[in-house]
């Protein structure tokens, strides 16, 4: 599909009201164009370099750091720092919160202490991934996806849209300028389509 043909396609969803396009270009780099739906179509709010996976696209199973092509949805708003405006649900990142990667009950979830402590039998059973609290500036602000929705190991998870840190690459989410992710986290909601080519 081409960028234009995403635009047409989701032109004619009704319930769609924000698009971002993610174009790969080459290696970890793509462009990003953020959208908003009006009367006439679409109105290019947004238009940055992005870097995605270190290996590219092509996402197959955890760990590849590829980055999955087609479409996605944004399922929570998620951030280090204080929620912006958001207009979807936002998850405050705080110690102990985690993007579990390891198999089990709660992979590919964001969860917190308070949802999985309770459950613990003993300490091996708290989940192992990304302390996401540590990430920082990447996860000062950040969209959790619907990539691998029947949380299926070893599929692939944690595949977020969030900001630019020192590396011009990722694991295999797609990060953007911190100005851009700001300003989707301030307009988009449950209407916003994401799709990477």
């Amino acid at each position: 599909m081409t960028a234009r043909e995403v635009k047409e396609k989701y032109a004619l969803d009704a319930d769609a009201r924000q698009l971002l396009i993610v174009e790969c270009t080459e290696g970890s780099n793509a462009l990003a164009r953020y959208y908003i739906k009006n009367d006439s179509g679409w109105w290019l709010l947004h238009r940055c370099r992005a870097y995605i996976g270190k290996n590219g696209p092509g996402k197959a199973s955890e760990g590849d750091a590829k980055t999955p092509f087609g479409p996605l949805r944004a399922l929570r708003a998620f951030g280090i720092k204080p929620d912006p405006g958001c207009r979807l649900q936002y998850i405050d990142v705080t110690p102990g919160t985690i993007a579990c990667d390891s198999p089990g009950r709660w992979y590919n979830r964001i969860v917190k202490p308070s949802e999985y402590r309770p459950l613990m039998d003993s300490p091996a059973d708290e989940p192992a991934g990304e302390k996401m609290w540590q990430l920082s500036p990447e996860y000062d602000y950040g969209l959790e996806t619907d990539y691998n929705k029947e949380c299926v190991y070893p599929l692939g998870s944690a595949i977020f849209i969030h900001c630019k840190g020192a590396k011009t690459w990722t694991g295999g989410c797609v990060a953007l300028d911190k100005r851009v992710m700001r300003q989707i986290l301030r307009t988009a909601d449950t209407g916003l389509r994401i799709y990477i080519l």
